[in-house]
């Protein structure tokens, strides 16, 4: 939302056009621009400097207002995800004792499906569409420290989407089923169950973009007005 139309709405509920406009007339406005938004009456109440419960236009108050509803709208959306959270679920449970055990016999011994999985997550870490033989997905299970480490440092919005469209379909496969290969190998049923979750976490990165941007957008134009004010 750009100063334009920051006005443009002023303007609509500035009826008599004298540059002012009532508080409720104001949360009215934030109701319909960001419904269920949380802390309007604190973002309303910077913008009535003198404390009469109107806010006069000034270009400054409302770009800041917007700047703030902006960036707990990316807030509020990044608390609703779930991938991210799911991921370190996870992670969690292969840096377990458990877990590093069950990864080095994952290695030695992979069960139907392993390389499957293994090969989603290594087209995730290595943002790789390139189908991989168990003997590279042995190599990159050698070091579970550094293994884990390569999963704990995963980052969805490195990862274009012909990546996951490579390995996508798999994962309606059984071997990505927790219940059903937890039995098999504890390492490839987390694991399996990582690559899902990573998946959702880029899928809600793509969500992001646009709502991170947009705060983005109000943060410069807020500098922009402080740059010319000095």
């Amino acid at each position: 939302m750009d100063e334009r139309i920051i006005t443009e709405i002023f303007r609509r509920f500035d009826r008599n056009k004298d540059g002012i406009i009532s508080r409720e007339e104001l949360l009215a406005v934030f109701d319909k621009i960001l419904p269920g938004a949380k802390d309007m009456d604190r973002l309303i109440q910077q913008m009535d400097t003198n404390h009469d419960g109107q806010i006069q236009y000034d270009r400054s108050s409302l770009l800041n207002a917007h700047a703030q509803a902006a960036h707990q709208k990316v807030e509020r959306l990044r608390e609703s995800q779930t991938g991210v959270k799911r991921t370190a679920l996870f992670w969690g449970q292969l840096s377990s004792e458990q877990g590093r055990a069950s990864l080095a016999t994952l290695r030695s011994d992979p069960p139907r499906g392993a390389l499957a999985v293994v090969c989603a997550a290594h087209s995730l870490l290595r943002v790789s569409s390139k189908k991989i033989h168990w003997e590279e997905a042995e190599a990159m299970l050698e070091d579970v420290d550094a293994f884990l480490m390569e999963l704990k440092d995963y980052n969805p919005y490195r990862v274009p989407a012909y990546v996951v469209q490579s390995f996508e379909e798999n994962l309606t496969l059984p071997y990505f089923d927790y219940k059903r290969m937890e039995e098999r190998n504890y390492a490839c049923a987390c694991l399996g169950s990582w690559v899902i979750a990573a998946v959702r976490s880029w899928r809600e990165a793509k969500q992001m973009v646009p709502v991170e941007d947009a705060a983005l957008r109000a943060d410069a134009a807020v500098a922009e007005v402080k740059q010319k004010q000095t």
